[in-house]
């Protein structure tokens, strides 16, 4: 069985760079494959090299005897392992400390799962820890591509630290695979290192309370409970599920803003068919609400969006007879109490949604703290119970290094279904000015359009914000759905033809006509509110006239997707929207 030893700080240098035919070394940060910052990540440990610091790292590093350790602040030391198998390896780290003591380290493995924070080493004195890591296939953000490198990963940061051995041996253990979407899945961070800077999915640092189960994190950004199937994510984890392992689904998050995907249809379908699927390879699946947003006030009362989701998940719980972490309230109630200004300090800047690496921690730890109140077995019994110090937004610098970042638009079109259409180049066009998702892989572009949907992309395009409150006008849409905010716009912005909504119904899931798009798109193009008073037919006249909707078909055809963002490309241009800022409250997934 495979096993190896590493001795660091005398045949193993700072200048011992991986390269392929050897097989391992410390990553080069000047020649990392990948075409964005996601894909690199993937082959540096989770970890991108900040613009401004490029010609700093290979100063970063110095040998000493006791091994190599960090001579810059901040700085990070990724050390990679080529291993011939995929499946779960057991990793000892030995740290001597030397003459210089190792006031805080923090280790890493794989995609930047935290293994140990707060490693403490006196002047003279040792450290060891031993734990476990699971290789797999992973598929990057942005690409439909798996990433099929064996390689273990180990990385370290604080200052002075140190590696003096690292030991791999190939083993056998229960795997905890996670699937879910971007408040899950491990984000990479930039280095040097401000946690408060970096986004952080709760589970990459769930290892730290595990060290006899390997963990293996197959969350990804933009994921819904279909996406994450159609896109070949499960089928990682179906492929490497056996009997006695554990999955931990959370998902709700962008399930809410596809209406096919409501709480109590398509959602809750969903989950009971991957506890199903779960169960019948004899594993323990474990269901977990979507954790909440910064909550927003009304009428006095904070509010979230994901109550119905997650009610749903403790229904599909509940009747597969299957644990359930009620994340939602959980995390709902502390942001409530603390306020939701002490709550952004645990987000990225100017974010509601995604953590950084403090609200990662504290994420994490709610759900270490309900698997030990609810005895959820076997995770239970596999608990280190080695206590924690609490990671605090407080215990760091909030100021951190501005950098020039390439947006995660820019990319090649990721997606799989859309090669050889009439609309490719609109497409592509779309995707640059953020009307699309570049985290899935299917856009589905001949499927319908439901109307409610359609406002999110169109209020992409036009560059507006919707409206909080939705005061209720339309009895077929809740208060404190996704899209309320956008029929609300529409409401007092006069977008909606009174004819499209009778009985007090505005027809949410109804399929898209084109009479309808065009409708609401050339009504958003008046400036005036008092010019919006356009009829059906007229509406439909003027977008044929400027290109935005094709002449073919009638009024009361179906508009498909494609043709949906086609139109809105024209529209952008003619109205001078293109290469502008999306407006803000785009929920963006953090991926570069």
């Amino acid at each position: 069985m495979y096993k190896k030893t590493f001795t660091f700080g005398t045949n193993l240098t700072p200048s011992t760079l991986f390269t392929e035919e050897q097989g391992y070394g410390f990553v080069d940060q000047e020649h990392l494959p990948g075409n964005t910052k996601s894909e690199q990540a993937l082959f540096s440990g989770g970890w991108n090299l900040r613009p401004s610091a490029q010609t700093e790292w290979k100063h970063s590093l110095i040998a000493a005897p006791e091994g190599v350790r960090i001579q810059m602040d901040r700085f990070v030391m990724i050390f990679k392992v080529l291993v011939p198998e995929e499946g779960t390896y057991r990793i000892t780290v030995k740290i001597n400390a030397g003459s210089e003591a190792i006031p805080s380290m923090a280790l890493f493995s794989g995609r930047r799962n935290l293994v140990e924070r707060d490693i403490c080493v006196p002047s003279g004195q040792s450290y060891e820890k031993s734990f476990l890591t699971y290789v797999a296939p992973y598929i990057p953000a942005m690409t439909s591509i798996p990433c099929t490198e064996k390689a273990i990963y180990i990385s370290a940061v604080g200052q002075s630290a140190c590696f003096s051995e690292i030991c791999i041996e190939k083993t056998e253990s229960p795997v905890l695979f996670i699937a879910g979407d971007s408040t899950l899945t491990d984000q990479n961070a930039q280095f040097p290192y401000y946690p408060y800077d970096s986004c952080g999915g709760w589970a990459q640092v769930i290892s730290q309370y595990f060290s006899t189960l390997a963990v293996c994190n197959q969350a990804h950004s933009g994921m819904t409970t279909n996406c994450f199937r159609e896109d070949g994510h499960w089928d990682i984890i179906k492929n490497h599920l056996k009997k006695n392992d554990i999955v931990l689904l959370e998902f709700g998050h962008n399930d809410q803003k596809r209406r096919n995907l409501s709480a109590f249809g398509g959602y809750l379908n969903n989950l009971r068919w991957y506890s199903k699927e779960i169960r019948q390879q004899g594993a323990y699946p474990v269901l977990l609400s979507p954790i909440s947003r910064i909550p927003f006030q009304d009428n006095g009362r904070y509010r979230s969006l994901l109550t119905t989701y997650a009610k749903a998940c403790q229904m599909a719980a509940e009747e597969c007879q299957i644990p359930f972490i009620d994340l939602h309230t959980l995390t709902f109630h502390l942001w409530c109490r603390i306020g939701t200004e002490a709550a952004s300090d645990y987000f990225i800047k100017g974010d509601i949604t995604h953590t950084n690496d403090y609200g990662a921690d504290q994420i994490a730890a709610f759900v270490v703290s309900e698997i030990l109140r609810q005895s959820i077995e076997p995770l239970n019994s596999l608990l280190d119970f080695s206590e924690k110090k609490v990671f605090l937004p407080d215990q760091d610098t909030k100021e951190v290094p501005v950098e020039t970042n390439t947006s995660a638009f820019s990319i090649a079109i990721p997606y799989v279904d859309i090669q050889g259409i009439p609309q490719y180049q609109d497409m592509v066009q779309a995707l640059q000015e953020g009307l699309l998702d570049p985290c899935v892989m299917h856009l589905h572009p001949f499927e319908d359009m439901p109307r409610a949907q359609f406002l999110m992309v169109l209020f992409k395009a036009l560059r507006i914000t919707g409206k909080r409150p939705y005061l209720g006008e339309f009895c077929d849409l809740s208060k404190y759905e996704w899209d309320s905010s956008y029929v609300q716009a529409c409401i007092e912005e006069n977008f909606i033809d009174p004819v499209t909504v009778s009985n007090g119904r505005f027809r949410p899931d109804d399929a898209l006509t084109r009479e309808e798009f065009s409708s609401f798109v050339i009504r958003g193009m008046q400036k005036n509110r008092l010019e919006r008073d356009l009829s059906l037919k007229d509406c439909l006249e003027k977008a044929i006239q400027k290109g935005i909707l094709s002449a073919k078909g009638n009024g009361s055809d179906r508009i498909c997707r494609a043709d949906c963002y086609a139109g809105l490309v024209r529209v952008m241009e003619q109205m001078g929207k293109k290469n502008t800022a999306l407006p803000n409250d785009t929920e963006i997934h953090p991926v570069g």
